[in-house]
């Protein structure tokens, strides 16, 4: 059965009164923490980074997808030496990713070439240009006070940037091997492909989705700055596309170096308790004090939260009435 005008009303008021102003590229560099990687390694073979480890008797480093991921194959894997072993949990692309995004840009677009100079550099060309237009006309959202007070960003709407760059690589660049099969293995049908693609880049160490060849292109390049600029519409990083990379950088200290001289960043499990510790009741003059109330006068937090809740509430009873009346 349709939903109902009303019904589908109240869903759309009960998911817009949980709307976050904050950019997608910063709630996520803020709190979206990377899922671990899964690895095997020889009995007694040391490993620093976030992985779950298991170990085995063959002398062979293998990777395997977060298990979230749900995909069981082993993405890349090399002789267990330490140098092997340094090279899956850093390389020079990671570190330049790590500092870009530590002087703020909202993503770094990963050109990974094909080999083909022509194709490279029409592709790499194309990037630069449509990207600098883009960070010189889109702008970013209002950040909501209330939403820094409540922990869900660190920084004032004045100290995010709207900035774009790209970064080429080389696909036969053995230091970047398992970077590379980490990138391509951020979706099923990329390492046959024989074409430029495009990683973009964001949050800690998250690539949105790949764009290939004549994919890359003015619509889809900008549905994604589109994307990651935009406010964050549904917090839960499970519910937004994207893939997580391994990159050995210390987040936390990243956004803490970034934050607001004297600001704490919260933890995001923390979150949820913020709005009633942020409540301040104030002592109230006597009712013949009291000024008018200005139309649009802004309400607490707290109130806007149980209003959302009302609304959830209604939205599924009404669910539940027109299911009883079929």
């Amino acid at each position: 059965m349709p939903l109902r005008p009303a019904l589908l009303f109240l869903l759309l008021a009960a998911t817009s009164a949980f709307a976050c102003s904050v950019p997608v590229f910063r709630y996520a560099l803020e709190h979206w923490a990377a899922d671990p990687y899964r690895i095997t390694v020889p009995h007694g073979m040391k490993l620093e980074g976030n992985f779950k480890v298991t170990t085995a008797d063959a002398p062979k480093i293998e990777l395997r997808q977060p298990a979230s991921m749900r995909h069981e194959d082993i993405i890349w894997s090399a002789d267990a030496t330490e140098a092997n072993l340094k090279a899956l949990v850093d390389s020079p692309a990671r570190q330049e990713i790590a500092e870009r995004l530590g002087a703020g840009e909202s993503a770094v677009w990963v050109l990974l070439e094909c080999g083909d100079k022509a194709q490279d550099d029409t592709a790499a060309k194309f990037l630069d240009e449509r990207l600098e237009y883009i960070s010189s006309v889109m702008e970013l959202p209002k950040l909501d006070e209330q939403d820094i007070k409540n922990g869900l960003v660190s920084v004032p709407s004045d100290g995010l940037r709207l900035a774009f760059s790209t970064l080429r690589l080389r696909r036969d660049d053995a230091a970047e091997s398992a970077f590379i099969a980490m990138l391509l293995a951020s979706e099923p049908d990329l390492r046959g492909l024989r074409e430029p693609i495009a990683f973009p880049i964001f949050g800690q160490g998250r690539v949105l989705y790949a764009l290939v060849g004549r994919g890359i292109k003015v619509e889809t390049v900008d549905r994604a700055a589109h994307f990651l600029i935009g406010s964050c519409s549904c917090q839960v990083k499970e519910q937004n596309p994207g893939v997580d990379l391994v990159m050995a950088v210390d987040w936390k200290k990243m956004v803490q170096d970034q934050a607001l001289p004297g600001e704490q960043l919260p933890e995001l499990s923390q979150i949820a308790d913020l709005l009633p510790q942020t409540i301040k009741i104030e002592a109230q003059p006597p009712p013949q004090e009291l000024p008018p109330r200005r139309r649009g006068a802004e309400l607490p937090a707290w109130i806007y939260w149980l209003a959302g809740l009302g609304v959830v509430a209604v939205v599924a009873g009404g669910y539940i009435w027109l299911r009883a009346r079929q």
